[in-house]
């Protein structure tokens, strides 16, 4: 019966709770509801007549089995019984336990057998359920209410427990105490076994865990919203998951594995369903943009109560616990450290051992990489006393040949064949599950951790000889290195840091009197080799993972070794999300003494949001040491601080830096700062007589912080040649400042003020400044400043006066026709300079262009006109090609991109790039052309006459034919180069130090 397969009460007690009025409403809407399930409806004869009792059964008789709880189910929806459908469903899910039944039996085998952190349950139950936020943040994170299914993020660097945390709600889930009004089923991914598999479906991959005695998975994924994902280790997920294939979104079709993920990740596939992802800080910034509506939690680790708690149940023994605890609180570097649970672990792991052996507590706790090194020792010893240096070192070296494969093919579940390809005998394998090492899962075994599989992976390369058969699954160290800090492959950047962890001399000599036998010692040298020669090879192309080697080098711990490695570098970048980073970045750059160029950003550090003073003042200690680089280094030409967030102790500190004597920048590029240094920092500037470039692009100043500012530019000793100001919020009525600084100041050469409001006011009062005999500027930037043809007018009376710019930008400003009229008036005069006019997006139509035409004409002065983005179409480019076709016209380059141009125009074109000796650029992106059109133009480009050396244009845009023609072009014309968007880097740029269109 339908009733007693799903529901304990049965239908009939639900219709029983249904009001007189619910009721008929219930049959009144049954007559259509069932076509919706493709089911025949009842005769309404008999619903009309039907008491509760007899409507249950005929809902039995004429919709057996589940259908009758589907078409009930519904109909509770619309006559807004919210809390029978709720209930019923409930019901329903309780009965559907095979599933939770079986999750629960795998996942206590999983606790059991396959944790790290193997103390009593109570340990978890005091730390995980009563005291950890996190927990119940978890718990908390998912309610019924949500108006979009969730996506709760994990975060966590390797080591914090993410997995422990997410197999114990599993767990929790499974026996009934976690979620258990809001998710019927919870379906558990591991990554480390999806690596294996190249195709599925969704169907495939929840199959894997489905008893036999449950209900289909048809009827499951009819109820998305009742279903949560748990996906876990996707720090060493083997697939790119930022795809551009289409996603699929329906779980039966099978797939590549990665698109399954992505379309269950974008919310593509169940887009109602909510998913929970443990993300390390790797994994976080190459994966974190896919997720939709993402909610973060953060694992903060063991507090010190849980850590004094942790070696309590670990040594059992009263008094070897209090002895090792307070080694470790005594030991600050180590006691951080165990903030981590695996680190923990290691650490009682290596006490214990010593404590066995009589020995006196020692473990080197400068880094995680000293830590895993007594670690290894400890275990080594402990399970291979009696074996002689030559079998110890075959079989230390075969478990970590094991590792490196594995961590190279993101392998992480080793079965029979890898640890025979890796001759792994039978007996070690044993031998290192007894010790710790590894652990079996099945028929099959993988490392206790992942991150002890990563320092076993590294320590394979310390074992390497050049006589050894070359595995080529594992790289060697230089590719290791270049994969590490220039391609930022995740899944290998810890192994490298390990590397470069054991690469010391000290480290090698203390495993090499542990083991019993030598290593190599050139691992240091390699390292040092492979950064001169990809910096060397193509500085220009190779990006550097700062980031990633600063990690690495923090773990060498050897200031002459880090030394080396900086020498190499000239230009660095780093960017510093929290205190962790910060301090491992100050440890760092104090080592850059051949520096030039700093990219630096820091984020959520400053301002201090903990409440701590302490805190704030350890982060200033170090932001101190990190600036010294510039009181210390005599070579440093620029520095780009953008999209910083500073505070006021945290900018004193870099003003102090900067103000310097010996601080010598030429160049400072401040984008997007979210608080100006005033005062400080204008001091930091008037000390600095070498500085010649400020770039404050995106940067908020206040009326007074331009007042503050302009007075530096005024002093004799500011020698600022170059001034970006661009999106800084600058109004009106700041213009007086800047204007007074065009007169006093013959030094500036360059002024954007590029997307602030000045509107016509602030041009008046700027083009008065441009007037003033004093006025020596060369380029001025008004890009997006809210002008109209009003400016103009302005502007050309600034242009019969001024006798040095050279360079005006008016784009993306209403000027229109009229506008241009005004300015082309002031063009023609005899007295106007102007060499570059920069008119891109101006509202212009080809009415303008008779006025531009006799500029062309009578103007030889100007040499760049940049018309772009504006509706001149073919009429109004024949009148300029008449213009350029005549022998007065000097013009050099020429920019009508998307311009609504066709092949009307094509021949006057043609005629101009073949007449125009002059033109040297021209950029004809966007346009549309057919056969002829190309063909004329080709003809023209390979015209005797032709001395066009740049031509934009989108060849993908064109056929097949048309495509080939214009290659042939370019093989002929060894001269030309044909581009599609190119760009280059350009101080005229609107943001400076950026990168704009190369053609005019």
């Amino acid at each position: 019966m339908a009733e007693s397969f799903f529901s304990d009460f049965g239908l009939l007690w639900y219709l029983e709770e249904l009001r007189k009025e619910e009721f008929w409403k219930f049959k009144e809407l049954l007559k259509q509801e069932p076509l919706k399930f493709g089911l025949k409806p009842i005769p309404w004869t008999e619903l009309k007549k039907a008491s509760k009792q007899d409507l249950a059964k005929l809902l039995e008789m004429h919709y057996p089995g589940k259908q009758a709880w589907d078409v009930t189910l519904s109909l509770f929806l619309q006559i807004n019984r919210r809390d029978l459908w709720t209930k019923a469903q409930e019901e329903i899910g309780n009965k559907m336990n095979p599933y939770r039944e079986h999750m629960k039996k795998k996942f206590q085998v999983i606790w059991e057998k396959e944790t790290c952190l193997q103390v009593p349950e109570d340990f978890y139950r005091e730390t995980t359920r009563n005291h950890k936020g996190e927990y119940k943040e978890l718990k908390d994170a998912y309610t019924a209410e949500e108006a979009r299914p969730l996506t709760v993020v994990l975060k966590g660097p390797a080591g914090i427990g993410k997995t422990t945390l997410l197999r114990k709600v599993m767990l929790e889930w499974a026996e009934g105490n976690f979620w258990k009004d809001r998710f019927t089923f919870v379906f558990f991914f591991n990554v480390y076994e999806m690596n294996c598999i190249t195709e599925t479906s969704l169907v495939e991959l929840i199959s894997r865990d489905w008893p036999e005695s449950s209900e289909t998975i048809k009827d499951i994924f009819s109820q998305p919203e009742r279903i949560l994902f748990i996906m876990d280790g996707f720090d060493e997920l083997k697939f790119d998951l930022n795809l551009n294939a289409n996603l699929c979104n329906d779980w039966r079709q099978r797939q590549p594995t990665q698109i399954i993920l992505s379309s269950l990740l974008q919310k593509t596939m169940l887009p109602e369903s909510s998913l929970l992802i443990a993300l390390g800080v790797i994994a976080m910034e190459n994966n974190d943009f896919l997720l939709q509506h993402s909610k973060h939690v953060t694992l903060s680790g063991f507090s010190e109560h849980e850590r004094k708690l942790y070696f309590s149940h670990f040594f059992r023994d009263k008094k070897n616990a209090l002895k090792a605890f307070s080694y470790v609180r005594d030991n600050t570097p180590l006691f951080v450290l165990c903030q981590y649970p695996l680190l923990c672990w290691l650490v009682c792991t290596c006490i214990k051992w010593q404590l066995g052996k009589g020995e006196n507590l020692e473990i080197a706790s400068e880094t995680s990489s000293s830590l895993y090194v007594y670690f290894l020792i400890s275990v080594f010893k402990a399970g291979s006393e009696n074996l002689s240096p030559e079998q110890n070192r075959k079989q230390l070296k075969s478990l970590c040949a094991l590792a490196a494969e594995g961590i190279w093919t993101q392998t992480f579940v080793f079965c029979h064949g890898d640890l025979r390809r890796n001759e792994v005998a039978e007996i070690d394998v044993f031998m290192w599950v007894g010790m710790r090492l590894l652990q079996r899962r099945g028929d099959c075994f993988t490392f206790i951790h992942p991150c002890v599989q990563k320092f076993c992976g590294a320590m394979f390369y310390l074992f390497k000889q050049p006589r050894d058969n070359t595995n080529p699954a594992i790289g060697g160290v230089t590719q290791l290195v270049t994969a590490m800090v220039v391609q930022a492959k995740a899944h290998l950047s810890e192994m490298g840091i390990f590397l470069f962890g054991i690469s010391t001399e000290g480290t090698i000599n203390m495993l090499e009197a542990s083991f019993g036998f030598l290593l190599s010692k050139n691992i240091k040298q390699e390292i040092i080799q492979c950064l001169k020669k990809l910096v060397r090879r193509e500085p220009n192309k190779i990006i550097v993972c700062f980031q990633e080697l600063f990690n690495a080098l923090f773990e060498v711990q050897d200031q002459e070794y880090v030394t080396q490695v900086m020498d190499v570098f000239e230009e660095v970048s780093i960017c510093i999300r929290n205190k962790e980073a910060l301090i491992i970045s100050s440890f760092c750059a104090k080592h850059c003494q051949n520096l030039k160029i700093l990219h630096l950003c820091i984020k959520n550090v400053f301002p201090d949001d903990s409440g701590s003073v302490s805190d704030h003042n350890e982060k200033l200690f170090y932001w101190r040491e990190l600036c010294s680089v510039f009181s210390m280094n005599r070579n440093i030409q620029i520095l780009d601080l953008h999209h910083s967030s500073l505070d006021d102790a945290s900018m004193a500190v870099l003003c102090k830096a900067l103000a310097q004597p010996i601080c010598k920048p030429q160049r400072l590029a401040f984008y997007s700062m979210s608080s100006f240094g005033n005062i400080d920092f204008i001091k930091a500037i008037l000390h600095n007589s070498h500085l010649v470039y400020l770039n404050l692009y995106g940067t908020s100043l206040s009326c007074t912080d331009v007042r503050h500012l302009c007075e530096t530019l005024k002093h004799p000793m500011c020698n600022i040649k170059v001034l970006m100001l661009g999106k800084c919020n600058i109004i009106y009525e700041a213009c007086e400042d800047i204007a007074s600084v065009l007169v006093c100041n013959n030094k500036l050469k360059h002024l954007s003020l590029v997307e602030n409001p000045l509107r016509n006011e602030g041009v008046m009062v700027l083009c008065l400044a441009l007037k003033h005999p004093d006025c020596s500027l060369e380029k001025l930037m008004l890009m997006r400043c809210c002008l109209n043809s009003v400016s103009c007018d302005y502007i050309s009376q600034a242009l019969l006066c001024n006798k040095s710019l050279s360079l005006l930008d008016l784009g993306s400003n209403f000027l229109e026709d009229k506008g241009v009229a005004s300015l082309c008036a002031a063009l023609k005069h005899p007295n106007c300079n102007l060499q570059e006019l920069w008119l891109t997006d101006c509202s212009l139509t080809s009415i303008c262009c008779k006025d531009i035409s006799a500029v062309l004409i009578c103007n030889g002065k100007l040499k760049t006109l940049k018309l772009g983005n504006n509706l001149i179409r073919d009429v109004g480019v024949k009148q300029l090609c008449g213009a350029l076709t005549h022998p007065n016209c000097k013009l050099q380059c020429l920019g009508l991109e998307t311009c609504q141009l066709t092949t009307a125009c094509s021949k006057d074109l043609a005629l101009a790039i073949t007449t125009c000796k002059t033109l040297r650029s021209l950029n004809l992106d966007w346009i549309v052309l057919d056969r002829n059109g190309v063909l004329a133009l080709c003809e023209a480009l390979l015209h005797v006459g032709c001395s066009l050396q740049l031509l934009g244009l989108d060849k993908s845009a064109f056929g097949q034919e048309a495509h080939m023609l214009l290659a042939s072009v370019e093989e002929k014309n060894p001269n030309l180069t044909i581009l599609h968007k190119p760009w280059i880097k350009d101080e005229h740029t609107t943001k400076g130090m950026l990168i704009r269109w190369d053609m005019p």
